[in-house]
């Protein structure tokens, strides 16, 4: 191989590295440009009085709100102040029951009752697939508190969590 090659050569592969090296630092600098960074985002809704029709302890009317995500999806209820008898609370997500609660106190509850939790904690949703989803929320009442055997009316009180892109 003559000289004249082997200079050919050499500044053909000085052309590739630095060709590669500016690629890579193109990339690395418009890294979040071109993945961009995918954030928690929690949001609350309620509370919003929902009143039931018909009689018994599982409400007719559901409370209901669309979110948006990319996959990540956790919820909880809280049982707001002015609660004064028990609840489940029944959780569907695109119309589909998911999970429940086991039986949720109230503030100022006395008895058995003073121990039964005021929140559901987070309930996992997801994964799910990315975009809007429906969750909906159906309250069961129980006979004790200010509950005499009908649930008349409930509030919806709902945190969400979901993953969208960062900005």
């Amino acid at each position: 191989m003559s000289g004249q090659d082997k200079s050919h050569r050499i500044q053909i592969i000085a052309a590739v590295i630095g060709l590669v090296g500016a690629l890579g630092a193109a990339v690395i600098t418009n890294w979040h440009n071109l993945f961009p960074k995918e954030i928690t985002k929690s949001q609350n809704f309620g509370p919003e009085k929902v009143s039931c029709t018909g009689s018994g302890q599982v409400c007719s009317n559901r409370f209901a709100i669309d979110v948006t995500t990319r996959g990540f999806l956790k919820v909880q209820y809280v049982v707001p102040p002015t609660h004064c008898g028990p609840i489940k609370i029944h959780f569907y997500l695109d119309g589909e029951r998911v999970t429940s609660t086991d039986t949720l106190g109230w503030r100022g509850a006395s008895g058995q009752f003073s121990r039964l939790p005021l929140t559901s904690g987070k309930i996992d949703l997801g994964p799910v697939s990315s975009g809007n989803h429906s969750i909906s929320l159906e309250a069961e009442g129980k006979a004790a508190g200010c509950n005499r055997g009908q649930l008349n009316s409930w509030l919806g009180n709902l945190q969400v969590w979901t993953s969208v892109l960062d900005k």
